[in-house]
């Protein structure tokens, strides 16, 4: 009997160091050899008043690192999101006439290396120009350099594609504007097999211009007052559009892989606050397994010793 008993205790072992070994292994991701182009700032938030005319500008960089020029082309968009707040591009209405009142002082360019070229536009704001937020995106699009003849040569940059990255312009048109929204959801995890430890929140913008919420998260491990994670300094920002409801996720990037914490996720949107606090365990599925294999092992040892007790006294 004892034998039987050693055999199942090994084979319990065996399974336990498997799944931590399993649990351990380094995880491989493809490196990422992206060589594109920038701009900067890409978002800009200005206030704008009926009858004005605004001057603005933002830089093209090409990244030393490539080894060739750069040409590009530059285009003004509608910029917009749908209702499940998916960034979209097409005239969604009274919110992108904007975009008729931009005129581009610079429509293309090439940089060689390193270069950095200034895109120049200007606002013209109609007298009667609608109180609330505006939205446009001056889109800038790489095309492949040319050579004398006309030919493509090779520029050095690796890609495979031409790219667009776009300068969003966020207006405010002073008048009758209205900052309103409601923050429907904050929701922190309570018990988590893996993963991070995220504080999520959905926030409805009811107003007619864009407001900007602001979510941090702090962690601190069971009976600590010292902070494990937290962004207060810097915290997370998320613009909402008029109109929109958005979903945002805070996420504890170095969350271990078990452990007991307390979290308290705090979002702050035009004037309101919510704050949500949890205790948070992680117990990852393997851990779970072994505390199982562990229990069933001390029920049959327990179950082995009082047959043997019982035949020990029958005899």
């Amino acid at each position: 009997m004892k034998s039987y008993f050693k055999i199942f205790i090994s084979g319990v072992m065996v399974a336990a160091l498997s799944i931590i070994n399993f649990a351990n292994a380094p995880a491989y991701a493809e490196e990422n050899n992206f060589y594109g182009f920038g701009v900067s700032p890409m978002t800009e938030k200005i206030i704008l008043n009926p009858g004005d005319t605004y001057k603005g500008s933002f830089t093209v960089t090409n990244p030393a690192r490539n080894t060739g020029s750069i040409t590009y082309a530059v285009s003004l968009s509608p910029f917009y999101a749908t209702e499940d707040y998916d960034i979209t591009y097409e005239d969604t209405g009274d919110y992108n006439q904007i975009v008729s009142w931009i005129t581009l002082q610079n429509t293309n360019g090439t940089l060689a290396p390193n270069e950095i070229n200034n895109v120049n536009f200007t606002i013209n704001v109609p007298t009667d120009a609608p109180a609330g937020g505006q939205y446009a995106a001056i889109i800038v699009k790489t095309a492949a350099s040319e050579d004398e003849n006309g030919e493509s040569e090779d520029t050095g940059v690796k890609i495979s594609q031409a790219m667009a990255i776009a300068h969003t312009i966020f207006a405010e048109v002073t008048g009758t504007t209205v900052h309103s929204g409601d923050i429907v959801s904050t929701n922190l995890p309570g018990f988590m097999f893996d993963g991070k430890i995220t504080g999520s929140s959905t926030i409805e913008n009811i107003g007619n211009v864009h407001g900007t919420a602001t979510y941090k998260l702090q962690i601190f491990p069971l009976f600590s007052s010292e902070e494990a994670y937290t962004n207060e300094e810097d915290p997370d920002t998320s613009t909402i559009l008029p109109n929109r409801t958005r979903y945002h996720e805070t996420v504890w990037n170095e969350t271990p892989m078990m452990g007991i914490f307390n979290a308290i996720y705090t979002v702050e949107y035009e004037g309101m606050t919510e704050q949500v606090s949890r205790l948070i365990i992680i117990c990852p599925l393997w851990l779970i397994f072994i505390i199982l294999l562990a229990i069933v092992a001390i029920v049959v040892w327990l179950v082995i010793r009082i047959k043997m007790r019982k035949k020990a006294a029958e005899e």
